[in-house]
């Protein structure tokens, strides 16, 4: 758990009839912190941000702001604010507006709200833009909008919902980026979901890999990435091929040979699917019958697309899962 905890949840369920979206979910966040949530769609990710926001209610739990128990807290009154997918700003307003718009619930005077809404847009990097509508700006500029709309109202957590994924790869990697550098230079306490494992390394201190309502590990990236807990997140978030529920091995401990070795303590058959070229060095993405996988490992030999090679691995490469265990 980390220190001098801001923000709490604690045994936190959600359930819509007989049907269970997550269950006895906990987490802690000091201020400041980014945590990104990472898992597979329908893993209840987006159902537990909108619980936080107070969008939807918890069927069970307690959900603490800076020693505040909000949990019964409706939407307009918690300290907390959500970034969409999309950017879903008025169009019937000017950039100005749609930045001061949540100051106005705030009864924040008239000239007052002009000039905080004026200084977000300057540090969203819009400054010029402020007469504009939003049609007229490009889906990263209404993101960023978005973005300063929900800094506005200064609040505790601010909770982003997949903000990228209508952006084009290149700009989505530029806004990520920007995004994190914003939030770190405001000390914002933010909690990001994605189902991109990449993007959740790059804006999270920490990785929480959520599937089947529950966090199945939450730890620096790093720590996420190397040590993986469980046969999930081995698969979903590192680079693992899992023998069995017990044991695994880090693809980068595995090997291509052209021929099978009495020494190799794990030898697999796998055939080349096809060549690729990353910062320079030749990669193969092999398909693994036995595992009904594929994976992807560097070499120097020169494999033929439909060529029959073995996968081979050291002793030492096998690696033992810790048992029943969410790492923090």
């Amino acid at each position: 758990m980390t220190q001098s905890s801001f923000i709490t949840l604690q045994n936190a369920s959600k359930s819509f009839a007989d049907t269970v979206i997550f269950k006895h979910v906990q987490a802690q966040l000091s201020k400041g912190e980014i945590l990104s949530i990472v898992g597979p769609s329908g893993s209840g990710k987006t159902t537990l941000l909108r619980c936080l926001s107070g969008l939807e209610p918890f069927s069970a739990g307690d959900f603490i702001i800076d020693n505040q128990n909000v949990t019964k807290l409706t939407a307009n009154k918690r300290p907390v604010s959500l970034v969409f997918q999309q950017a879903l700003l008025f169009p019937h307003m000017t950039i100005l507006d749609n930045v001061a718009y949540g100051l106005t619930f705030q009864h924040v005077k008239k000239k007052e709200r002009a000039k905080q809404a004026q200084e977000l847009i300057d540090k969203v990097g819009l400054k010029g833009y402020e007469k504009s509508f939003p049609h007229e700006l490009s889906g990263g500029q209404q993101q960023r909008i978005s973005l300063a709309r929900s800094l506005a109202i200064s609040p505790d957590l601010i909770l982003l919902d997949e903000p990228f994924s209508s952006l084009d790869p290149q700009l989505r990697h530029e806004m990520r980026d920007w995004v994190r550098k914003l939030l770190k230079s405001q000390q914002m306490t933010a909690i990001f979901v994605t189902h991109d494992r990449e993007e959740a390394m790059q804006m999270g201190d920490r990785v929480g890999v959520f599937n089947d309502g529950s966090f199945q590990q939450i730890g620096t990236p790093q720590d996420v990435y190397q040590r993986p807990v469980n046969p999930f997140v081995a698969t979903f978030f590192s680079d693992c091929l899992v023998l069995d529920d017990h044991k695994y091995v880090p693809v980068s401990h595995l090997f291509i040979s052209n021929n099978t070795s009495n020494d190799a303590h794990l030898q697999l058959e796998a055939i080349v699917q096809n060549q690729v070229f990353i910062h320079g060095e030749t990669f193969y993405q092999l398909w693994v019958a036995s595992m009904n996988k594929r994976i992807t490992l560097p070499s120097s030999l020169s494999l033929h697309e439909g060529a029959n090679v073995t996968v081979m691995a050291n002793a030492e490469a096998v690696q033992l899962f810790p048992e029943d265990e969410i790492k923090e």
